[in-house]
């Protein structure tokens, strides 16, 4: 298994330990500011070990292919959700109040993630695929 869907594999864990934990924590304390505190889980996403051997080749053509194809989809992806959960919580305020801070923060964090999962879900797929470059 190439160390890319190594490392996509770990974020995809990382990210739904913390969706899960994010999602539990509201349902017991509700939509508060409080709730930002499990998005800390996320920086987990930084860590990063690796057991590279001298002369070893980390990145080849189709792992920059794959890289830069799975980073498109997940930034189109992160400004369509972005700019829908931005509507659907104007709509929801009555239109005539305006959207809280900190619920603005967490449509940002759960969008983020999600973005990041979506972007490990296809380097999984495209590596389990064979997709090349």
């Amino acid at each position: 298994m190439p160390y890319q869907e190594k490392r996509a594999w770990f974020m995809l864990g990382v990210i739904v330990i913390t969706l899960a934990a994010y999602f539990a924590f509201i349902s017991l304390v509700r939509f508060d500011s409080v709730s930002l505190t499990v998005f800390a889980l996320a920086g987990f996403l930084g860590l990063r070990r690796s057991k590279r051997r001298r002369g070893e080749i980390t990145y080849d053509e189709r792992d920059r292919q794959i890289e830069r194809q799975a980073l498109m989809a997940s930034l189109c992806a992160f400004y369509a959700l972005i700019l829908v959960l931005s509507l659907v919580a104007d709509f929801t305020g009555g239109g005539d109040a305006s959207v809280r801070l900190w619920m603005v923060i967490q449509i940002f964090w759960a969008v983020s993630l999600v973005t990041w999962g979506i972007k490990a879900l296809i380097v999984i797929v495209m590596y389990r695929k064979g997709a090349h470059a």
